[in-house]
């Protein structure tokens, strides 16, 4: 999810190492020199001391256990009350929904079966109670009885999740279990197929039906925080008369948490259950504290054997918006966003709209696309928000159908005060990010954005776009910002700022850097526990928590001088520009904003705005002061990485979760591309080894190595309860792994620009795809335009073999030589052989061939073609320019293998 773009993990006992070395640690506040490689780089950046303890494990070292608690958990602090707004127009359709409950229509059934795609209900013995119809149409029902439930995968990478996901042991092939009470809601033919089992009955309203349906409305309510009823609203009134609807079944099982099992014609993404759930159709969602998420997401059945998957349904496209936010009292936040729309389908009435649920909406209104010189004719349209703690999905109602191709204006005023938080002396956290104006999707609909904002006198905002205007209206300070191409989300920062900016005439961006000269909470709290004993009796922790003076630790962080270090990351920033834009191609937006923000250890890029997390402004020695030496490799790329996500997540975005990799693991192949150019070859080498150490972990938390928890196209449903730390592992350094082994097959030593294949591609990719969204798919399709011809391993023409083997698959070799160079007249000779273990028959691989002249210079000489299970002999005369130490197989690692 790019809502999560790089953030540095810790655990107690060690910590989660991003990338290669830092600068000398015998280096204190001086000038580093960088070495360019091939590009003229930038050849200044501010090196802070930081000497290592002796006795400590390389690679970090655990937090004092005060100090892990303030980095990682400080209590949230307590929001106030939302100002109550008057209740906007309801919907009559929407609110039968809500209030329908059984009302006595019953039909007895044994035996029945239902069938939806992957999902097989078998109702042993018991009745279906109906629930009051809606509009007509009789959307759902209660079952109480004795029935069993089968869920049967269609593709082996979901057997291989739901296994994962449920704990299931060896030789698991199907999820089954028995329940005694369920819910179905529906717009299909649901309630005419239980018809036939058995006439129906009309009763009273059984009073056990209604109270398993008021469980299950709690659920809803407070579990899975989903409007179902809204998800049967769109069915209703968008295609009024549909028989192949939704479909949702609700049931708690003898061994499995209560669970949602729905097949969803208009895609997952309908749901509103995840981020870029895409058009997949089935879906299977646990609602448990512990063991929750999705545990299953695929196409249907049929579609996966055709090799032919169906697009979410999109309603309608934002042309632009124009968002009005006001900030109140330097944290509430009061907004009206107008947004132009043009309607995609035929029949539009029901909108969804995404925003934060503790925004509450006080007036939506809409009127037709209307002349630039005219007032539009605004009219009254219904909103669909439950309470902010509850299943808050917000929509609109249209009074009337649309037209498809339809254009309308569609403005909606909301009010709230969860969007920023106060972290002291004038810094302040962005918390909602995505949801913080009305938006029809982020991340899958660009559109153009006008930004006005209003904020207290003193303060000020850094936004994405251009700033085209900035005045002063009594005690607020009013900016005005515009894009001048679509972008995927609008986004802020705000609080006090410093900038520090700089041209950079090779890659044409203008780089700024803004930082905050005031002291967040976080670093005085800190401040505080450093300064007291953590054992003693007259200082440390009371029994409530309390601070107490006492004997010090040690030294304080003192004050961040966070102005200082902004000159080291304008130099990553403009270092990292022109590196991208060397290999990725020029930037169409030439302007980016390198904001500090008091998130401890949270980066994200926004289009054209970057926020880097508050640990990046502590020097080294702050960092190992409170137990973060670990995080020095995270800081020296966290922003390169960030800087990365102007090409890969804004100009060219991912299609689906299944592509986050093209986001993630090109920011964080991108990042080892900077660290290359700004600190050669061997830092480079050490960003791919701690890549293979991570992957090749069994983390804390993990049931499983993270290599091993599902392939990269899994995305961001790596990351479940068994497998916690897999997502970052595997899309965020396997990702990056598959850019790098791409290159390496690329790479021609021999040329004057050995990487001019491989920038060909990524350029060719960049220019294909820029403001599109992508899929893997896509991908591989420019990569088989540029490949060479020793990549044409089944000589197809085709890359399916390292697809198949690196994003859709797990499997990883093992490679053992037995290799000898002998002299053999004015030349030498290679022999021996090369074996390639624990992988499948048709695993293939290029495996490099090396010479090591001295320490550190190794000479390729070769790629030796390797098809599964394979002992292979080698024997290759070679002539280098002088004797050879010894061979090597895979000595840059352009292979992902293990040791």
């Amino acid at each position: 999810m790019r809502s999560s773009r790089s953030s540095f993990c810790l655990e107690v006992g060690g910590g989660a190492d991003a990338g290669g070395p830092g600068p000398d640690p015998n280096e204190c506040d001086s000038l580093q020199y960088f070495q360019g490689h091939s590009l003229d780089l930038v050849k200044w950046r501010i090196v802070n001391c930081r000497r290592s303890e002796p006795g400590k494990r390389a690679g970090g070292r655990p937090l004092p256990l005060l100090v892990l608690a303030l980095v990682l958990a400080l209590p949230a602090r307590q929001a106030t009350a939302v100002d109550a707004f008057p209740g906007a127009a309801a919907d009559p359709t929407y609110a039968a929904l809500r209030a329908a409950r059984p009302d006595g229509r019953v039909v007895p059934v044994k035996g029945l079966v239902l069938e939806r795609d992957v999902f097989r209900f078998q109702f042993d013995s018991g009745a279906f109670h109906f629930l009051a119809p809606v509009a007509g149409r009789t959307v759902g029902a209660v079952f109480l009885g004795q029935g069993r439930f089968r869920l049967s995968p269609a593709t082996e990478a979901e057997r291989r999740q739901l296994a994962l996901a449920s704990g299931a042991g060896q030789g698991f092939e199907v999820l089954d279990d028995a329940f005694d009470e369920l819910v179905l809601l529906f717009v299909d033919d649901t309630a005419q197929e239980i018809g036939l089992a058995a006439p129906v009955e009309s009763r009273a309203p059984d009073p056990a039906a209604v109270q398993a349906y008021e469980r299950w409305l709690k659920r809803q309510r407070q579990d899975f925080t989903t409007n179902f009823q809204l998800r049967l609203l769109q069915d209703l009134l968008n295609t009024p008369g549909l028989t192949s609807g939704v479909f949702l079944a609700l049931f708690d099982g003898k061994r499995l948490p209560p669970a949602l099992a729905a097949v969803d014609p208009n895609g997952a993404e309908g749901l509103n259950m995840g981020n870029r759930l895409g058009g997949e159709h089935s879906i299977f969602v646990v609602a448990d504290q512990n063991r929750g998420g999705i545990w299953y997401l695929c196409n249907r059945r049929a579609e996966v054997e055709r090799k032919r998957a169906a697009p979410a349904k999109r309603w309608a496209h934002a042309i632009d918006y124009k968002v009005e936010t006001t900030v109140q009292g330097n944290m509430d936040l009061a907004g009206a966003t107008t947004i132009h729309l043009q309607v995609l389908s035929p029949g539009l009435r029901v909108l969804p709209i995404n925003l934060l649920p503790k925004l509450r909406i006080s007036q939506a209104v809409f009127a037709p696309e209307a002349a630039p010189a005219r007032e539009p004719a605004w009219r009254a349209v219904a909103v669909v928000q439950e309470g902010a703690q509850e299943d808050a999905d917000a929509a609109v109602v249209f009074p009337e159908p649309l037209a498809k191709g339809a254009k309308v204006l569609l403005r909606v005023s909301y009010k709230g005060d969860e969007v920023l938080a106060d972290a002291g002396d004038r810094n302040y956290v962005v918390r909602a990010r995505e949801s913080w104006y009305p938006n029809l999707g982020v991340f899958t609909d660009p559109a153009l954005f006008e930004l006005v904002y209003r904020v207290p006198e003193g303060n000020e905002i850094v936004s994405v776009g251009r700033l085209v205007e900035a005045r002063t209206e009594g005690r607020q300070a009013v900016s005005v910002w515009k894009t001048d191409l679509p972008v995927q989300v609008a986004g802020f920062n705000y609080g006090r700022f410093k900038k520090l900016e700089k041209h950079d005439s090779l890659s044409g961006i203008d780089v700024a850097v803004y930082t905050n000269p005031g002291l967040p909470d976080v670093v005085r709290e800190i401040n505080a526990v450093l300064s007291s004993s953590l054992r003693g009796e007259t200082g440390g922790l009371d029994a409530d928590g309390e601070l107490h003076p006492g004997t010090p630790i040690g030294p304080t962080l003192g004050r961040v001088n966070t102005s200082r270090l902004a000159e080291s990351a304008l130099a990553d920033g403009l270092n990292a520009a022109r590196v991208f834009t060397t290999y990725f191609g020029p930037l169409p937006v030439k302007q980016v904003a390198i904001t500090q923000q008091s998130q401890f250890s949270f980066g994200q890029s926004w289009p054209s705005l970057i926020f880097m997390p508050y640990i990046s402004f502590l020097d080294g020695t702050q960092r190992q002061r409170i137990g973060l030496a670990a995080a020095n490799s995270f800081v020296d790329q966290v922003g390169f990485h960030e800087l990365a996500h102007q090409w890969w997540g804004h100009l060219v975005g991912a299609e689906s979760y299944r592509d986050a990799w093209l986001e993630e693991g090109f920011a964080e192949f991108s990042a080892a591309l900077a660290v290359q150019h700004t600190r050669g070859w061997g830092a480079y080498g050490q960003v791919w080894r701690n890549a293979r150490r991570i992957l090749f972990s069994k983390p804390p938390g993990n049931a499983v190595e993270n290599a091993e928890a599902g392939p990269i196209s899994q995305g961001t449903r790596l990351a479940t309860h068994r497998s916690p730390w897999a997502f970052d592992a595997v899309v965020y350094f396997k990702g990056a792994y598959v850019l790098h082994m791409l290159r390496m097959m690329m790479w021609d030593a021999g040329a004057a620009l050995p990487d001019a294949r491989f920038i060909e591609m990524m350029k060719d990719f960049a220019l294909t795809y820029g403001g599109k969204e992508a899929s893997t798919a896509d991908f591989q399709k420019i990569v088989e335009r540029h490949m060479t011809p020793a990549m044409n391993a089944t000589g197809n023409g085709r890359m399916d073999w390292f697809f198949e083997q690196w994003v859709y698959g797990t499997e990883v070799p093992h490679y053992v030589a037995n290799l000898e160079v002998q002299p053999e007249g004015d030349h030498f000779r290679v022999r021996g052989k090369v074996s390639q273990e624990g992988v499948s028959d048709d695993f293939r691989a290029l495996l490099p061939l090396y010479l090591e002249l001295a320490k550190g210079e190794n000479v390729r000489i070769g790629m030796l073609p390797m098809v599964g299970k394979a002992t292979v002999a080698v024997d290759l005369p070679v002539k280098p320019p002088r004797k050879p130490r010894r061979a090597l197989i895979n000595a840059g690692g352009e292979i992902l293998a293990r040791d």
